[in-house]
């Protein structure tokens, strides 16, 4: 006796546009987005020694190369983080965090 499916025909791009690797997709591109932004807030002299590491609903999670890049930032953080509102008004916290493997590639 043969089994009957009672699956519903999914159409691929359906199932691939819900997927968890689309969902890692386009927040890796919301990532690349906001970094984009950041360049343009960010003092000119650190370019290269910072990036967007995550996010989440109201926090910018950012590494930087070194201690003297972070404290620089820190030093900065309320100009900065004012300056961020004006285009995302939700976040309210700026962490850094250093990550000695960013500033290698420059």
């Amino acid at each position: 006796m043969k089994q009957k499916r009672y699956e519903k025909a999914v159409n691929i791009k359906d199932l691939l546009a819900r997927s968890e690797l689309a969902k890692i997709m386009k927040k890796g591109l919301l990532i690349h987005e906001l970094n984009e932004k950041l360049g343009k807030i960010f003092p000119a002299q650190f370019k290269g020694f910072y990036r967007l590491a995550n996010f989440s609903e109201n926090s910018l999670n950012i590494e930087v190369a070194n201690a003297m890049v972070r404290q620089s930032l820190l030093f900065h953080q309320q100009t900065l983080l004012s300056m961020i509102q004006q285009d995302m008004p939700h976040i309210t916290k700026l962490t850094f965090r250093i990550n000695p493997a960013l500033g290698q590639g420059n």
